[in-house]
Formats: structure tokens, C-alpha cells, sequence
């Protein structure tokens, strides 16, 4: 409760109106004080919004007088502040600076005896059961049979093409963090009623593909904050609950994923080792004058390639750890081939070394360009028997892989036409200056090259600033559309996750040489 006094001594009332919009009139000068009911350790949250003038806001010694805090300085707008009370009892101040209407409310009072972990409310409604059979002294065993049954994680409906995703472990001591999870961080999940039920729920689009994994009691090391949170990766592995792992011949839980594909998620028509004609899949190493190092390659052809090069496409993708490994694009484009959804091809996969080298060689770097544009290129063109063209040729990649797609092709356009980035990094910045490609696009003559970028809707900022990878691909998209250029954003329900990728690449191609493209 809020009541209130003037510095002229008159008082006023205010318990009817504390959470109302009630505005208030206050010449220059001009004080009035508020005593706020409250308790010692009371957390609350106060409404403030100025409609003319201007004023100072501020905590005081209800005893002695004192200041405490400056909530607001000379302000004209409008904001929530809060704060915790301390021993001493507190009234709250408002000075006129200039004449004129202000409003101040408490929106939100919770006592320090209702301040604690445990939720009272819970997003899953077989969560919020589950708290209540607890209450009456039952245990979670019945829970538990149900969700070996059905499996983790929990799936249930919340409407509106949504659904509510709940991630699941048992028994852990000291905690679990969770790595794929509808965000863009690292999550706890919590623990019920001191229970052996750990959870985490979230709503999320039906759309929803993703992958993710476990890490049960973490290592809690002394070190920086990067050392504390890699301490994630001793215990990392596969949702052992989840019933659809990732890939599924993985030689052991710690090199798998678990999967999440709610019902009106993309199933992958292109995916998988299907019944069609295969292309071929030679070796080579490329031994790099421009870079000083020696690496390995891949060449693809694709069935009816040979009938068709002179006109055929040529697909060159980074990361073939990842496109050459875990997920087998020469699958994918065999499937795509044989249902007609591209014309036949020819495709380069580049190894990047190491994660260092990875880390040095893709984010914008001049000579890795030259690479890719004088060695790779050529060589290429020299094993397939081509002369590549620039309307035909695409930079493919993901995150760093996606950046280095565009920043190549704005370097090289007379070699690069095509930029199909998946989850690219744009959020690098040079010298400070955010987004490096969309400013590079904005302030350098517009070239002939088309894009498709993708992002997922769960590659928001963490800090929940501008530079996360799907505010940024919408940043890079709208400058790329003002300067004319040619271009598709495509945002998925997933993040930044290998097992959505396999997916997204397969519509980048259809958009650059599928049926209808130029």
C-alpha cells in the first residue's frame, strides 16, 4: 500500500488509486511524499509516466529523511523502476522541476516470504498435475513410466498453432543445462518440489525443428566466464528419454543429438540415403600457395552430369566436416536430381582444417577469398572440364560459412553469382561497425549476385540487443532489397542447429537453380 503526503502538510490518501493511472498535478518546486506500506525485504516494481513537466523521483528515510536512491532525474518520459526494501522505512519523493501531470503506481509487491525458486505456475499443464500429486506426498514414479513411454520431449498443446515444449531429465544432483533449446542460450532447468524431475518448458510454432542435448551436473570450475560455460561440454550427450537420436548409428551418446519435429515441421523430402541413381564422389588435396596450408576436398557429380556441363551448376560449400560427415549433401542432391527439383550438377566440398583455422580463415578474410577464387576455382574448373560462370557458380555455408558465402562473392562477383548462406554470421563487425556485409552493400556499387539467406526465430541476440543472427539477416536482407539486389529470407522455427540446415539447404538451392530460377 502507497499513501501519500505534501510538503505543505496536507495528506492525501492514495490506497484506492495505487494501481490505477490516476494523474497528478505538481507545480515547480512544489514536493510531494509517498509512504510505501511495505516490508523489509519487499520486492516491488512502481509505475511512473510523465505527461507534461518534469520531475525528480526518490527514495528517502521515512525516519530520518534521507536519500536513499534517485529512481528518476529531471525525467519527461515513461518507465518502471524497481526495488527491494531495505531495514529502514520508506517514503517516496517527487519534486517538480518543471509544472506539470505525472502518474505513479505500484504495479507489482511481492513479500520476501513469497520470494523463492519454486514455481507457483507452471507453462505445462501435466507440470503444473505433476506439482500437485506431489504436494499430497505421492511420488513421480507414475510420471516417469508415462514419459519412458511416450518419450522426452514433453509435447502438449497450447493453441494457436503452438505447442508447449517441455525438456526433461531425472535424478540429477546438482543440475542440468540444456544446449538447443528454443533460445539463444545455454538453459537450467529447474527442479520440481525437490523432486528427481528437472524441466524446462517452453512455447514454441508448431514448425518447430531442432536438436539438442543434455549436460547433467556440470563441473563447476574456478575460471573465466568462457572456461565456466565450456565446462558444459564434459557432460554434454543425447536426451537418454529421447526417442529419436541423431545421427542414429553414432558410436556413442556424447557424439548424438536428440530431435524435435512437432507436427508441422518440415520432415526433409531430400534427406536420407534414398532408392535413386547416385553421382560420384572423388577425393583430392589442394595444396594452397595463398594460404600456406594443404587441405582436403571433395568433388560431386551428379548423375547426367557429364551430359550437361557446359551449363550445369556448380555448388561450392564449406564445412565439409559437417556437409561431407554428419549430414551427406552428396545424398541430398542425388534425391533432389532425380525428383527434378534442380537440374544436374556439380558440387566442391572444402575442409576447414580445425575450429582455429576455421575461426581465421572464414570470417572476411582477404586471403582465404583469394583462395577460394584463384586455387579452388581453377582447380576445379580443371577436374570437372568446365569453364564456370558466375550466373551458375554458388558459395554455400553456414554461420561463419554463410558470412564468408557473401563476403567472398562481393570480392569475387565476376566468379560467385549465387550466395546461399544458412544461419550466416552477420552480427560480425569490423572496427566496430555492426554488420560489416550490410554496410559493405549500402556503401559499394551494387553487384550481380543473388542471395538466399535463412535464419531460425530462436537466433535472437542473447542480451536481447540487435546483433543476433536473426535480427541481423533481417537487417542484411532490408539493405540488400534498397540497393535493388536480388534476395530471399527464409526464417525457420529452429536454431543454430546442423539437423535444420540439412532442410534449409535444400530450399536455397530451389530458389537459386530450381525450376523457375534464371
Amino acid at each position: 500500500m502507497m499513501s501519500q503526503t505534501v510538503s505543505s502538510g496536507s495528506a492525501l490518501d492514495l490506497s484506492k488509486t495505487e494501481s490505477t493511472t490516476e494523474t497528478r498535478f505538481l507545480q515547480q518546486g512544489r514536493e510531494e511524499v509517498f509512504e510505501l506500506q511495505a516490508e523489509t525485504g519487499d520486492y516491488i516494481e512502481l509505475g511512473w509516466q510523465v505527461n507534461s513537466g518534469r520531475f525528480n523521483l526518490d527514495s528517502i528515510n521515512r525516519l530520518t529523511g534521507a536519500h536513499i536512491r534517485r529512481f528518476v532525474f529531471s525525467n519527461a518520459g515513461r518507465s518502471p523502476f524497481l526495488l527491494v526494501v531495505e531495514d529502514a522505512p520508506i517514503n517516496l519523493k517527487v519534486s517538480a522541476i518543471e509544472t506539470g501531470h505525472y502518474t505513479l503506481s505500484i504495479i507489482k509487491q511481492v513479500g520476501a516470504e513469497h520470494q523463492n525458486i519454486e514455481q507457483n505456475e507452471y507453462l505445462s499443464p501435466r507440470i503444473a498435475n505433476l506439482a500437485d500429486h506431489l504436494k499430497s506426498g505421492n511420488s513421480t514414479d507414475v510420471f516417469w513410466t508415462e514419459i519412458e513411454q511416450k518419450g522426452t520431449p514433453l509435447i502438449e498443446d497450447n493453441g494457436n498453432n503452438k505447442s508447449i515444449l517441455t525438456f526433461l531429465a531425472r535424478g540429477a544432483r546438482t543440475g542440468v543445462r540444456l544446449l538447443g533449446a528454443p533460445t539463444s542460450n545455454h538453459e537450467e532447468l529447474e527442479q520440481l518440489a525437490g523432486s528427481d524431475v528437472w524441466f524446462k518448458s517452453f512455447v514454441v510454432p508448431n514448425t518447430t525443428r531442432l536438436s539438442y542435448q543434455l549436460a547433467v551436473d556440470v563441473p563447476v570450475i574456478s575460471g573465466t566466464w568462457m572456461e565456466r560455460r565450456r565446462a558444459i561440454l564434459a557432460t554434454l550427450a543425447a536426451d537418454p528419454l529421447n526417442k529419436h537420436p541423431w545421427p542414429a548409428d553414432a558410436i556413442d551418446p556424447y557424439s548424438q543429438h536428440s530431435t524435435v519435429l512437432l507436427p508441422a515441421a518440415e520432415p526433409g523430402h531430400f534427406l536420407g540415403n534414398q532408392t535413386v541413381a547416385k553421382g560420384q564422389v572423388t577425393h583430392s588435396k589442394i595444396d594452397s600457395k595463398t594460404l600456406g596450408n594443404k587441405r582436403d576436398i571433395w568433388l560431386y557429380r551428379s548423375v547426367g552430369y557429364e551430359a550437361s556441363k557446359a551449363t550445369a551448376p556448380l555448388l561450392i560449400m564449406f564445412d565439409a566436416e559437417h556437409y561431407k560427415g554428419r549430414i551427406s549433401v552428396p545424398d541430398i542432391l542425388d534425391n533432389m536430381v532425380a525428383d527434378g527439383a534442380i537440374p544436374p550438377l556439380a558440387a566442391v566440398f572444402i575442409s576447414h582444417i580445425d575450429s582455429k583455422t576455421r575461426t581465421q580463415e572464414l570470417p572476411n578474410n582477404a586471403q582465404f577469398a583469394a583462395f577460394v577464387a584463384e586455387e579452388l576455382l581453377p582447380f576445379a574448373e580443371a577436374e570437372l572440364g568446365i569453364s564456370a560462370t558466375p550466373e551458375r557458380t554458388i558459395l554455400a555455408g553456414s554461420s561463419f560459412g554463410g558470412l564468408a558465402s557473401s563476403t567472398i562473392s562481393l570480392r569475387y562477383p565476376q566468379h560467385f553469382g549465387n550466395v546461399l548462406s544458412i544461419s550466416g554470421s552477420y552480427w560480425y563487425s569490423e572496427e566496430n561497425e555492426e554488420n560489416y556485409v550490410a554496410n559493405l552493400i549500402a556503401n559499394t556499387p551494387r553487384q550481380d549476385i543473388r542471395f538466399f539467406l535463412s535464419a531460425g526465430l530462436f537466433e535472437k541476440s542473447v542480451v536481447g540487443g540487435d546483433r543476433g543472427i536473426l535480427q541481423s539477416n533481417q537487417h542484411l536482407r532490408d539493405v540488400l532489397l534498397a540497393r535493388n539486389y536480388e534476395v530471399k529470407l527464409e526464417a525457420y522455427a529452429a536454431g543454430h542447429d546442423l539437423f535444420s540446415w540439412q532442410t534449409i539447404l535444400s530450399d536455397g538451392l530451389v530458389f537459386l537453380i530450381g525450376k523457375g530460377a534464371p
